[in-house]
């Protein structure tokens, strides 16, 4: 027998009923990484604390230079210079970043049922950006993940 409900259908099911299929139906790690983010106070300005089973989800499938990258915000305790994480691929201008930002920003709402779209992983430090000459162009400046989430990727990208 096969049991299909579509997420748009799921999210319109009250909160014990959604918790009581993940129950009977799911694994239930998935209802407790749930229960961790929904408490999270998900804000546009801050990045989503993870924890351990989420960050384990989240790198789940991950390319190789994605996974890179959050080793490298994991290894320096959440902070990586834009030119360290360029460095991965090779590339020279920030907008490549953005499509690693937009990827794991998607892939975390997902993870967490974000319908508002305020959940982001990846922050940035404002006060660290280095502008060109002419104030144009962004140079370098640091990236970042909360602590919490720093070592919850530390613990599944490099134990």
């Amino acid at each position: 027998m096969h049991i299909v409900i579509e997420p748009k259908d799921f999210r319109k099911l009250s909160t014990d009923t959604q918790r009581e299929l993940i129950r009977k139906f799911a694994d239930p790690k998935l209802l407790q990484s749930k229960r961790v983010a929904s408490t999270a106070e998900t804000n546009w300005k801050r990045p989503v604390d993870l924890n351990k089973i989420l960050a384990q989800r989240l790198v789940n499938g991950l390319s190789e230079n994605h996974r890179k990258r959050l080793e490298i915000l994991a290894r320096n305790d959440g902070r990586a210079r834009m030119t360290e994480l360029l460095a991965v691929t090779g590339d020279s201008h920030w907008r490549a970043l953005s499509l690693f930002e937009g990827a794991m920003t998607r892939r975390l709402r997902r993870l967490i049922g974000d319908v508002e779209k305020k959940a982001h992983l990846i922050g940035w430090d404002y006060d660290s950006t280095i502008w060109d000459k002419e104030h144009k162009e962004i140079e370098d400046g640091v990236y970042y993940v909360t602590p919490r989430t720093a070592k919850a990727l530390k613990s599944v990208l490099l134990s």
